[in-house]
């Protein structure tokens, strides 16, 4: 995969669910930070965004976003991600602009098709140093 759609924040020290939408929305467009995290928001409205025990995909897709992204967000600490889905230690975020190139859609999709092996989710909730949490992305997605 594209090295430069994937970011990764390995022991990030974010506390909320508030502030992990902070850290998208101004990685989608800090001039527009507010309008996409409020998009985050109303996403999470609509259903829960848990994908596996501990994890959850917040994605949005909109003109504000400046260029398409996946982000990759471990947690120092667990954070509350409310009732309906308890508590986190990973975020994969999806960030996609409106008519983003075919190339870049097919990247993501098979990157979204890695996280339903449930082994290797539990691979990246293990993984406790950078290096190895890295390689375990940079593999999958090669």
């Amino acid at each position: 995969m594209n090295d430069k759609l994937i970011q990764i924040f390995f022991d990030s020290s974010l506390t909320s669910k508030a502030e992990v939408f902070q850290l998208i929305a101004e990685q989608a467009n800090p001039a527009k930070k507010e309008e996409l995290y409020n998009l985050l928001q109303n996403r999470e409205t609509v259903g829960s965004t848990l994908i596996a025990e501990n994890i959850v995909l917040p994605h949005l897709e909109s003109e504000a976003v400046l260029k398409s992204q996946v982000l990759f967000l471990k947690f120092r600490q667990e954070i509350d991600w409310g009732e309906q889905t308890g508590p986190v230690k990973l975020a994969i975020a999806i960030i996609l602009k409106k008519q983003e190139e075919q190339a870049v859609k097919v990247a993501i999709s098979q990157l979204t098709r890695t996280l339903a092996d449930e082994e290797y989710l539990a691979e990246l909730l293990l993984a406790e140093e950078p290096e190895a949490f890295n390689q375990l992305i940079r593999r999958k997605h090669e």
